[in-house]
């Protein structure tokens, strides 16, 4: 498990150890502005729409019970000067209808003849209205003032008979100046109760939102950062009984399993590296066996030679001159076998994994040549290498990993020839397609070309599967392929396989290029001076 830093202090796992206080300081969450919003804007929407709807209704209920008081009124009035008409008069109806107008009175009385001469000069006076008191219907219109800036009047046209040959009516007009405060008043008084109770929905909104959500996501969003670092200890601690408290404990019982499966994995991956590495090490024991009988023939010879000037030596025959000669020869020879088995066992023993250094891949190739001389040998296969001494094709390897790779291709070739002939190993950089794409990229390159029997189109997807072999009992085991593919694969490269029935085939090892130029040249350098590694992984 990923221990705990000492970098910033994570936010609290619990709201029970934060301060209710602190949450009137704490930044606005995104969320929580979103919620926020949404119901400031739906609350104010409908308050306004009721307002509008209140203030609409409160006016027409003002204008109705103004015309009504109009029309009661009118009736009423008019009834009296009907009365007092026919007892005394036209003279004395029109004087009592000026005594009933009262100076702060807002509704005015007039009396106005509706025919027999024109009328009096009256915008709401035309003869629609002539036609309608005709009939005894008491008519009321609201007309706008001819002057700028006046307000609108309402008249009232009660229709009298008190005349024989012309017909009157009572009008009754008031300016509606105070229905125009009335309806202003409400539609400020709806305005400022749609911005209190705005903001007061903000703030309630805010704070619980805060409360609710704003903090337990935040908390979530904390353990989320920490479990995408590799922490999965201390649980979240949500006391809400909602859904975010819920995914809070279902992130504790992740975390939990996260951790046993990060355990599984790596006892999984130890035992992966281990069978591997077992798997590579058999391999070189099975190169080794192979190497043997090859390399028995060389030592035969310096033996031969060692054994002759040891007889000669021990009969006493020799003179001092051929004594020393003599020593010589058996210090060359004993020095020649002591390099061959030196090597033999440098590759046969487990060698633990190093760091990557820039290597140069001529010289790999060239000690790789030199281990398998033997072998070759045996089988009348000349070893050829085709390299440009003067430009170095480095990468970035495992020097001993890769070799072991390259051992086992070239040995694949030499098994796969059945004739005298010539294995060539060429090592340059060239441009390759990676497996599943088109783009060529630049890479290192060592071609493995041999004159050998050749593979079938439906086993090449399979040469480097584990113990799949196409050769003969005894001639291998089938681990060669796909051990040096797990290798190359490893340094993130991969191998392109072309064969023809018959004529042989070409296995070519693509690697990313180690770098060029004086800087990779001088950690070239530095590398061998410092052993080829720089100590264990």
């Amino acid at each position: 498990m990923k221990p705990r830093g000492t970098g910033p202090r994570d936010p609290p796992n619990t709201l029970a150890d934060t301060d209710p206080a602190s949450l009137y300081v704490l930044p606005a969450m995104r969320l929580v502005q979103k919620l926020s919003l949404a119901l400031v804007l739906t609350t104010s929407a409908v308050i306004a729409v009721g307002g509008a709807l209140r203030a609409q209704r409160e006016v027409a209920v003002l204008d109705f019970d103004r015309v009504r008081d109009h029309h009661v009124m009118g009736r009423a009035l008019g009834a009296a000067i009907a009365a007092v008409w026919h007892d005394g008069g036209e003279a004395r109806a029109l004087a009592a209808l000026e005594q009933a107008n009262v100076p702060e009175g807002r509704v005015h009385a007039k009396w106005v003849w509706l025919e027999g001469g024109p009328p009096d000069a009256h915008t709401a006076f035309d003869q629609a209205l002539v036609d309608a008191t005709a009939a005894g219907e008491t008519i009321t219109r609201v007309v706008p003032s001819a002057a700028a800036g006046a307000d609108p009047m309402r008249y009232t046209y009660v229709p009298l008979a008190v005349d024989k040959h012309r017909r009157g009516a009572l009008e009754l007009s008031e300016s509606l100046a105070g229905q125009r405060r009335f309806t202003h008043r409400v539609v400020t008084e709806t305005v400022l109760t749609t911005l209190v109770l705005a903001l007061v929905s903000a703030g309630v909104a805010t704070w619980l939102g805060i409360w609710i959500v704003g903090r337990p996501i935040e908390a979530l969003a904390a353990k989320a950062r920490r479990v995408g670092q590799g922490d999965f200890a201390e649980p979240l601690q949500l006391p809400q009984k909602d859904e975010l408290g819920e995914l809070a404990r279902e992130m504790n019982t992740m975390c939990v399993r996260l951790v046993e499966l990060q355990e599984r994995v790596a006892v999984e991956t130890a035992q992966k590296l281990a069978a591997t590495d077992q798997l590579r090490h058999a391999d070189r024991l099975n190169t080794v066996g192979k190497l043997a009988s090859g390399i028995a023939h060389e030592l035969g010879t310096p033996l031969n030679v060692v054994g002759a000037r040891a007889e000669s030596l021990a009969s006493g025959e020799a003179t001092a001159a051929e004594v020393r000669d003599y020593g010589a020869v058996i210090v060359d020879a004993t020095e020649k076998m002591t390099r061959i088995i030196r090597q033999l066992l440098d590759f046969a023993r487990r060698k633990p994994s190093t760091r990557r250094t820039v290597a140069a891949l001529a010289p790999l190739a060239r000690r790789t040549l030199a281990l398998l001389g033997p072998l070759a040998q045996k089988r009348d296969v000349t070893l050829t290498l085709e390299a440009d001494d003067a430009r170095e094709v480095l990468v970035a390897a495992d020097a001993s990993a890769l070799e072991q790779a390259l051992t086992n291709l070239v040995m694949n070739a030499v098994q796969s020839m059945q004739r005298p002939g010539t294995v060539r190993v060429a090592v340059r950089e060239e441009e390759r397609a990676p497996p599943g794409k088109d783009a060529r990229v630049a890479c290192a390159a060592i071609a493995v070309v041999d004159e050998g029997a050749g593979i079938r189109a439906d086993d090449i997807p399979h040469v480097f599967e584990p113990f799949f072999t196409t050769k003969d009992v005894g001639e291998g085991t089938g681990l060669g392929l796909s051990v040096a593919h797990g290798i190359v694969e490893d340094h993130g490269g991969w191998i392109d396989v072309e064969s023809v029935v018959g004529a042989g085939s070409t296995f070519v090892v693509c690697l990313p290029l180690g770098g060029s130029g004086d800087s990779a040249r001088l950690a070239l350098g530095l590398a061998s001076e410092a052993g080829g590694t720089s100590g264990p992984r």
